[in-house]
């Protein structure tokens, strides 16, 4: 069996913002090299981050338990996570789980970098902090 691993290329833009592209498939083997590049760079002092996901062919669980921690620690510091040009099948698995009401995403890299325009510049100067949080209720089975 050939190992996995992801590819990274990353662009550093003023204000504390770094885009992300990640290349390969993401699960159990390599989900934690995601969550250590996208800290390292958070660590490194680029607060807001969007991962650029065109290039991912394939994400399970392993790989969203990732982004989750990946949202968490970037709030933590005071920063975001945003993600770009999401696969079909992962924008589903972020729908089914809830995980898309915590978590930006935009069509492409151009469109979030639009999006977060501002913070480039500083002017984001609050995390988004659980404002997408809601509460969804569990399907109720008949009587």
């Amino acid at each position: 069996m050939v190992p996995r691993s992801l590819s990274f290329t990353v662009q550093q833009f003023d204000g504390a913002l770094a885009l992300l592209t990640v290349t390969g498939e993401i699960d159990f083997t390599t989900a934690p090299e995601l969550r250590d590049r996208a800290l390292e760079l958070s660590r490194q002092g680029n607060l807001h981050l969007i991962l650029d996901l065109a290039p991912v062919a394939f994400c399970d669980s392993s790989g969203l338990n990732a982004l989750i921690g990946i949202l968490r620690c970037t709030q933590q510091a005071g920063g975001s996570l945003a993600l770009a040009a999401v696969p079909d099948r992962l924008t589903r698995l972020l729908d089914l789980t809830g995980v898309s009401q915590l978590l930006p995403a935009h069509a492409d890299a151009a469109a979030a970098m639009s999006a977060h325009g501002g913070a480039a510049h500083g002017a984001a100067a609050d995390p988004p902090s659980g404002r997408h949080l809601r509460a969804v209720a569990a399907p109720q089975d008949g009587p």
